[in-house]
């Protein structure tokens, strides 16, 4: 049966969403404008804090109480995932996207033989 949905808070973020948004039931993390990276209350929209970056093209994963993000232009950040403080970056990267983490491990690249994995 279809329901109609309830919009329970919304912001304008002055850009398409991508695939920077990370979202959970606890976590929700999107690129706001072209240079920020936001951290918002899932359940108010409330902003909890937010980092300038290169740009908002590039991709986000969260883990283990850290928030990763590497932009378009190769400069892979790590903010503190409650706080948003910059814990570390690594610039001039080539690899610009595809970004997982497995533990403590970051993985970059590794798609179809174009990207090599680092």
């Amino acid at each position: 049966m279809d329901q109609p949905l309830e919009i329970v808070w919304s912001r304008s973020l002055c850009i398409r969403s991508s695939a920077t948004t990370v979202a959970a039931s606890d976590v929700l993390i999107v690129a706001e404008r072209h240079s920020r990276l936001v951290r918002l209350d899932p359940g108010t929209g409330t902003l909890m804090w937010e980092q300038r970056v290169e740009d908002c093209w590039g991709t986000t994963a969260v883990a283990q109480g850290r928030c990763l993000y590497l932009s378009q232009r190769g400069v892979l950040h790590c903010f503190d995932l409650q706080s948003g403080r910059p814990m570390w970056s690594t610039p001039n990267l080539e690899i610009h996207r595809y970004l997982s983490i497995s533990g403590s491990v970051v993985v970059l690249g590794g798609w179809r033989g174009y990207h090599p994995v680092t």
